[in-house]
């Protein structure tokens, strides 16, 4: 390989992400704070050498410098806005929710027509309308009900989808509030709603008939839009009406979970004892801010219990009986069936313990058209969503792994149903307990039948407690007022927070005009500061420099227009910009303490005084498995991140991760065969050395598995303590000595931080191990993928039983990475330590 280019991003000496004042302390930069500065680290080294290194390596004909210039023309204290930078609120919010004016819902639905009424319900009607302004085809959710209650719930649906970013949930696109009216526009969806398809009437007959290949695709996308909901945001959603009515399908049948009236918004639990200790003040208030609503059918025994409070488990239940009628074609009550099989959960259970799961499965499914182990298994993993006890049930994640094929070995064994109260028992009763709206309700009964149907549950079953289904998150405080202050509840209420331009003077005044104090970081391409906005949000502030750099204002350009998007707990998260004096600003949400970088390699290198303790650092790795894999597969587009480094993971004060550094990321429609064929033909390589893939530095080409390489380079250096580029040791790489270790046999236990002290998880250990040299094999065909990666950090070593732990041949190994090592032989000729 022959390079043209070469760019040198001096490794920052960092201060900690620190804010100043009444939080935790920030370094001063006094002359001491300077000299011990010079004292550690190559970066001072670098920079005192580099006057006459970049000269001799400008010499050698291969490299260009391209170096920042102070205008002397500029009079001092004059600034002029960035030529060619036209960024609006649009372009970064183009796809967050706004308001929708009554004008253009009333005309694109064509005076809301009942020609247009794509479905209705107790909460009002869903009608198609084409928006007149650009054509775009939406469904619009009127909510018929009235007064206080259910405004909150019009509230809470849209507090908790305006900010959802995943491929299987409904996108809100906007609302309006008009008079005594309450509209949701959410994108429409072609294929209706999974009832619709998979529950065929005699008058819709020309529907085509799901697929098998279909049902478990739309189950997958459930599964995973659940798990995202449960575990993957910064606060906890727990859905409560879960069911195939509210499943809507797309154009290419991908599920996509909608209508979040009755969710709930839990915060995570708490790591630390200090924190879940004080929740139990919040017991009462969570008891009354989580009782259980949804239909019948769909909801779990313990909702019929008096004081019983949702959790996840009450989503697992729900989903694990769209599974059964997903595999059944089947509803969950039908009355035309014989009374043994009206409820559908009381039959499958009963056809299990009878050894005859088979079945269950649709009898309107050809023969051959699935494999009778694939339905035997999904009907199982239905099964052990609904057992009695939630205690009992998997979460989500472990959902989504088994439907992945991601769990090794046999499911967990089904229990015996008929020492168990069944869910619904039909009685010859008159009594009845109705509910208009569909929700909770413990027996119901129906015109053509005098049955009753009646929930049953242990007397002895005991419900969650406050302490395990976390503390809610307030909602309540919000004032709608009455019918004549309806003008300023639409201005004042309904409220939806996206990014945002921020005036220069906000910024100024938040970070005290960039003073010295304020500042938390040296960060790629520019430095970091902490401030506080004028609506008391605590920020941090990337102030870049080389404004006049063509790249990097594209680059900083695209990392506007994108981040925007993305919603994940370990996913930074953008507040807004500023582009005014002659500047280049992006605002973040503040939710830092340290860079990981600097926590592991600016620290005291004694043993035993390590700042990351081992349950920190597999937890750090798992969560970031996480955020890639969202990135990769679960976002609308696929994003691939190419600036995977340790430097760019903040650190909170829980020692929680969230990736940030977008400025490189390629934001692509999935199977992006153009970008690709573009990428190939330009060879255009950008990225940080030392974690870039072999292949993506010949070729030029941004792939997910270049990403697994940078991930696998952060977990080696996570569990060795040691530097992935560090021209110290006599081999600069670190993965060229782990290598290298391996090639020579030795125990790979010797790895390990020895500032960890041997105070560690063995299992955990091995695992990372493995799994980073896995990840950084030359020929990405060796590497796992995410959802793998992820698979094997929740205790899965199916992958690696497969023979994913393969070794690779050390002369191949320096072979593909000859490009690599020659450059290093080439910067440590300088004279560079």
């Amino acid at each position: 390989m022959q390079l043209n280019r070469l760019c040198i991003v001096l490794p920052a000496d960092l201060d900690e992400l620190e804010p100043p004042s009444n939080h935790p302390k920030v370094p001063s930069s006094g002359h001491k704070e300077v000299e011990n500065r010079e004292k550690r680290g190559c970066g001072s080294q670098v920079l005192a050498f580099l006057g006459n290194s970049i000269r001799r390596l400008y010499d050698s004909k291969w490299v260009v410098s391209c170096l920042h210039h102070k205008t002397t023309k500029q009079k001092s204290g004059s600034f002029h806005d960035l030529e060619g930078i036209q960024i609006s609120e649009k372009m970064v919010g183009g796809d967050n929710p706004r308001i929708f004016s009554y004008s253009e819902l009333y005309i694109g639905s064509n005076g809301f027509s009942e020609d247009g009424v794509l479905g209705s319900g107790g909460f009002g009607k869903v009608y198609r309308a084409v928006l007149p302004s650009d054509g775009t085809v939406v469904a619009v959710k009127c909510l018929a009900e009235k007064g206080e209650q259910f405004e909150k719930t019009f509230a809470a649906e849209l507090v908790a989808v305006a900010h959802l970013r995943h491929r299987n949930l409904v996108r809100l696109r906007g609302w309006c509030v008009h008079d005594d009216q309450l509209l949701l526009v959410y994108d429409y969806m072609p294929n209706r709603s999974l009832d619709r398809v998979l529950f065929r009437r005699s008058e819709n007959l020309t529907t085509q008939l799901l697929s098998w290949e279909k049902r478990t695709k739309i189950v997958g996308g459930l599964a995973a839009a659940l798990h995202y909901l449960h575990e993957q945001l910064e606060t906890q959603i727990i859905h409560r009406d879960v069911k195939t009515s509210n499943v809507m399908l797309d154009s290419e049948f991908n599920a996509r979970l909608g209508d979040f009236g009755l969710a709930r918004w839990l915060e995570h639990e708490l790591q630390y004892q200090t924190r879940t200790l004080s929740m139990r003040n919040h017991q009462f208030r969570l008891a009354e801010s989580t009782r259980i609503g949804g239909t019948i059918g769909y909801l779990p025994p313990e909702s019929f219990q008096k004081r019983s409070v949702a959790t996840a488990k009450s989503d697992v239940f729900s989903f694990g009986i769209v599974v059964l009628e997903v595999a059944s074609g089947r509803r969950a009550v039908d009355l035309t069936y014989p009374d043994d099989q009206i409820i559908l959960l009381d039959w499958v259970r009963k056809l299990s313990d009878e050894g005859k799961l088979l079945q269950v499965g649709d009898h309107r499914l050809a023969d051959g058209s699935y494999a009778l182990s694939d339905m035997e298994r999904l009907i199982h993993i239905g099964l052990l969503c609904t057992l009695h006890y939630p205690q009992s049930r998997p979460n989500m994640k472990w959902v989504v792994e088994a439907l992945s094929g991601n769990i090794s070995g046999k499911l967990p064994p089904l229990p015996s149903f008929q020492s168990l109260p069944r869910y619904i028992t039909l009685s010859s009763s008159s009594a009845t307990s109705t509910n208009n709206s569909g929700t909770t309700r413990s027996n119901t009964t129906t015109a053509s039948s005098n049955m009753t149907l009646t929930s049953n549950t242990s007397s002895t079953y005991v419900t969650a407690i406050g302490e395990t289904v976390y503390a809610t998150a307030d909602i309540g405080h919000h004032d709608f007022g009455t019918t004549s202050n309806r003008s300023r509840r639409q201005s004042t209420y309904f409220v939806v927070e996206t990014p945002r331009e921020i005036s220069y003077k906000e910024i100024v005044c938040a970070t005290n005009n960039f003073s010295d104090s304020r500042r938390v970081a040296e960060v790629d391409f520019g430095t970091a500061y902490y401030g506080i906005l004028d609506d008391g949000h605590q920020v941090v502030v990337k102030r870049l420099g080389m404004t006049k750099c063509p790249a990097l204002r594209i680059r900083f350009s695209t990392e506007l227009q994108n981040l925007g998007k993305l919603r994940h707990r370990n996913l930074i998260q953008l507040r807004g910009w500023c582009t005014e004096q002659g500047e280049m600003l992006v605002v973040y949400d503040y939710a830092a303490n340290r860079l990981l970088s600097h926590l592991l390699f600016h620290h005291d290198n004694r043993i035993g005084h390590s700042i990351l303790r081992w349950s920190h650092r597999f937890n750090i790795i798992k969560s970031l498995a996480s955020a890639i894999l969202y990135l990769h597969e679960e976002w609308d587009e696929q994003v691939i991140h190419r600036h995977i480094t340790s430097s760019s993971i903040i650190l909170d004060l829980d020692m929680n991760p969230r990736l940030c550094n977008f400025a490189l990321a390629e934001f692509l429609t999935r199977n992006d065969h153009a970008h690709k064929a573009a990428a190939k033909a330009s060879k255009s390589v950008r990225g940080i050395f030392g974690y870039m893939s072999p292949e993506y530095m010949e070729s030029g080409e941004a792939t997910t598995m270049a990403d697994v390489y940078s991930f696998g380079v952060v977990v080696l250096e996570v569990f060795s303590g040691q530097m992935a580029v560090d021209f110290r040791q006599p081999k600069v790489l670190l993965v060229d000595r782990v290598n290298e270790f391996e090639a020579q046999e030795r125990p790979l236990e010797e790895w390990a931080d020895i500032r960890l002290n041997q105070e560690y998880n063995h299992k955990e250990l091995m695992r990372l191990i493995n799994l980073g040299i896995a990840c950084t094999r030359s020929d990405p065909g060796l590497r796992p993928s995410m959802r793998q990666i992820v698979s094997v950090l929740d205790g899965n070593d199916q992958w690696f039983m497969k023979g994913g732990k393969g070794k690779e041949n050390r002369e191949s190994w320096k072979q593909k990475n000859a490009s690599s090592l020659e450059l290093t032989k080439n910067i440590q000729a300088l004279g560079i330590h």
